[in-house]
Order: C-alpha cells, then sequence, then structure tokens
C-alpha cells in the first residue's frame, strides 16, 4: 500500500517550511493598506535564496529545466479567504493523478507578517490537513508567514511553529529559501460573478426539468471557487467521502480564466488542475473552453449548468432521458 506521506524531503522544496522562528503571542491584525496590496491572483514565479539574512538570488523557474513547467498560483481575496494550488505530481506515493491545492482564511498583521488558517484542500495538502485536524480534533492548521507585499510582487518565508519545524540544518547554517510571486494582471472586467464562492446545492435535471435537490454540506464536501476580474481558482475537498488510497480522495482543483456576458453565459478556460485532475503539465491560456449557463437568484446566490454543446448529456438509466448536474453557490465574501 503506498504511503502518501512519506515524502517530506521533496515536499519542503515547495512549501519552503525551512525558518525556524518562535511561536509568539497571537498578533494583532493591522494596516487596511496591507491587506489591499495583497488582494488578487498571484502567480509563483521562482524562489529567493538568503543567507544570514541577506537575499543573494533568485532561482526562475522558467530558467530551470526541471522546474519550468511548475505552475502554483495563489488568490487572496477581501473577504479574508486564500485559495491556491499547484501542478506538482507524484504518482509514485499519491493514488492521484494531479498536484495539490488548499483553502483557508487568513490575516495580514503588517507588511511584512501574515498568517493564514488552512482548513481544506486536494492532493497531498488535502489528505494531509484531513489527517491532521482528525488527529488534533481541530478545524484547521495555522501557517505564520514572514512576508514581504509588494503592488506587483509577494515573497513568504514560512515560519516554524508547533507542528512546522522546517529544516533546522539549512537554518542554522544561515541559508533559507523564499516562495517568490508576482501579480497577476486582470484577464477581463468586474463582473456579478466576482467573490468567492461555495457550493451549497446540487440539483438533478432531466430534459431540463429539476428533479431532485441535494443540500451540500462543508463538513463533507467543500467546494470553494474564487473569482476575480476573469481568473477564477477553485477547491473541491472529497477527503471525508473517500477512502485514503483512493485516486477520489485527492478531490480536484483547478486554475483559469473566465468570460461572462452578464446574460448568464459564462465560458470558464482551464489551465492548471489538482487532485485526480490532471497531471504536472498545463495548458496555455484560453485554449481548451468550457461553456455553462448561470443564473443568479440573487447577487449573493447563483446556479451553474454544464452547456451540453457536443450533445453528450448523461442518460439516465430509468428514463432514458438526458440528466445534468446544476450547481448553486453562494457568495462568503
Amino acid at each position: 500500500m503506498k504511503n502518501y506521506f512519506n515524502y517530506s524531503v521533496k515536499f519542503l522544496f515547495f512549501s519552503i517550511s525551512i525558518l525556524i522562528i518562535s511561536c509568539g503571542s497571537p498578533k494583532k491584525e493591522i494596516g487596511d493598506s496591507y491587506k489591499k496590496d495583497i488582494e488578487g491572483f498571484w502567480f509563483r514565479t521562482g524562489t529567493i535564496q538568503y543567507i544570514n539574512g541577506v537575499a543573494v538570488d533568485t532561482l526562475k523557474f522558467s530558467e530551470s529545466e526541471n522546474n519550468k513547467n511548475f505552475r502554483q498560483i495563489k488568490s487572496y481575496s477581501n473577504g479574508g479567504h486564500v485559495v491556491w494550488l499547484n501542478n506538482w505530481a507524484d504518482t509514485i506515493n499519491n493514488p492521484w493523478s494531479g498536484g495539490m491545492g488548499g483553502y483557508g482564511k487568513y490575516k495580514v498583521h503588517s507588511k511584512d507578517s501574515l498568517s493564514e488558517y488552512m482548513s481544506h484542500g486536494t492532493g497531498w495538502m488535502g489528505a494531509y490537513l484531513n489527517n491532521y485536524k482528525d488527529s488534533l480534533k481541530v478545524n484547521f492548521e495555522t501557517y505564520n508567514f514572514s512576508s514581504n507585499v509588494t503592488k506587483n510582487s509577494y515573497s513568504q518565508i514560512m515560519q516554524a511553529n508547533e507542528e512546522n519545524d522546517g529544516d533546522s540544518r539549512a537554518a542554522a547554517a544561515g541559508e533559507y529559501f523564499a516562495e517568490f510571486f508576482e501579480k497577476l494582471e486582470p484577464a477581463g472586467p468586474k463582473t456579478k460573478l466576482d467573490g468567492v464562492w461555495k457550493r451549497v446545492y446540487e440539483i438533478q435535471f432531466i430534459n431540463g426539468v429539476a428533479v431532485d435537490t441535494t443540500n451540500v454540506s462543508s463538513d463533507v464536501v467543500l467546494d470553494v471557487k474564487a473569482m476575480y476580474q476573469g481568473r477564477f481558482l477553485y477547491q473541491v475537498d472529497l477527503t471525508q467521502i473517500n477512502d485514503p488510497n483512493s485516486p477520489m480522495h485527492g478531490g480536484w482543483g483547478g486554475y483559469g480564466q473566465f468570460e461572462y456576458d452578464g446574460k448568464g453565459n459564462l465560458v470558464e478556460y482551464i489551465e492548471v488542475t489538482s487532485g485526480n485532475w490532471g497531471n504536472d503539465s498545463y495548458l496555455e491560456p484560453r485554449t481548451n473552453a468550457d461553456y455553462k449557463d448561470v443564473e443568479f437568484y440573487s447577487d449573493d446566490l447563483f446556479l451553474q449548468i454544464d452547456k451540453d454543446t457536443l450533445n453528450q448529456g448523461q442518460i439516465d438509466k430509468e428514463t432514458g432521458q438526458k440528466r445534468f448536474r446544476g450547481l448553486v453557490y453562494e457568495r462568503i465574501d
């Protein structure tokens, strides 16, 4: 049986969990300007190397043959929600094919300090958080970061706490690393869809008629989606309903761009996936379109149904008619 938790050394390269700082008292959230700078979508482009507290080099993924296809995207919303994913896949130690991602809340304490409270995820992160929460009977894990936030760039170093020790050998040698992100420009105008949404219902349709509505509890399945100025990022955590050794335990997530005409027509262009979707590659922007119908019940509640553009709707076994699934999302920010 594969043990998908057995690759901490490789994972540390991407989490950059290597700065040893003792965990102090809770920090006070201050400074709305710092929050404003960090809002939006961020693309990780490299790693900053520090020696004795001085940045000596920035290692760009585009210049590395081993990492040129690596993609990691992160979004921070003004409602305090953080969503991220990457396409770093490990099919040797995991039963799912794609990378990992996470969802949680965050607080900015200052320009150089923030905390993330991660509760759900996909891939390795989803499996890890599920095990962590079950073991300690808690709802999230806290990650404290030393950060450097500007309007166009952002870097973070994860600080140690009771659970995250970091790499003591690297810290002792005076060398550590920071994840480096660059802000993504808007890919479209602001729309009614901008915000952070959580799936609350599923509606089954047969030949366009609603036949069944199911409540989606966050304790069972968490489907969260961040949308802002033409970009989207979502995580679907399925750890509560799938065996740890099942590919579906990894859930699924996605990042890409979207177009919405304000008349109920939504097009999503997926680029990067996580969990049980995709692999360690990516798609070029706006090359893979997924068409959806959108109906708003209110400004804070909408229904989304995939369009049957290829006439391939799922056939209901009992009636022989086409069955479609509608997803109802509620605004959470």
